[in-house]
């Protein structure tokens, strides 16, 4: 229980920190931990025109991806297209799934943030 805790308590720290990250770079966040029926997703952002969306993952070694399993993409990809159609999102605008890895910073590393763009698709 202890662990299960803590674990929620860095994967929150770690999503704050890709807020201000994707602030930072130019992203409007729309939404976190946007729960619909079909699954959660971390943060919807937009840029340029683009909505992202973004799984956010703390890792203690950064050289681990994290992408999510193929289950997981199948449930983040039903999840944004509720989130699209209850959000009434133009057609016009591309969707886009990036993976924010954070990591403890280690000695020498700029950031411990790393930004995967387009880190995958969604079938279909």
């Amino acid at each position: 229980m202890r662990d299960r805790r803590q674990s929620e308590r860095q994967g929150r720290g770690a999503e704050t920190l890709a807020m201000i990250w994707l602030r930072l770079t130019g992203h409007r966040i729309l939404a976190r931990r946007w729960r619909g029926r079909n699954g959660e997703i971390d943060i919807v952002a937009y840029r340029h025109r683009v909505i992202i969306f973004c799984e956010v993952k703390f890792r203690r070694q950064p050289d681990v991806t994290g992408i999510p399993s193929p289950q997981q993409r199948r449930r983040i990809c039903r999840a944004a297209q509720e989130f699209a159609s209850r959000r009434h999102l133009s057609n016009n605008v591309e969707w886009r799934f990036d993976l924010v890895q954070i990591s403890p910073p280690l000695r020498g590393s700029v950031l411990p943030i790393r930004h995967l763009k387009d880190a995958w698709r969604c079938d279909g």
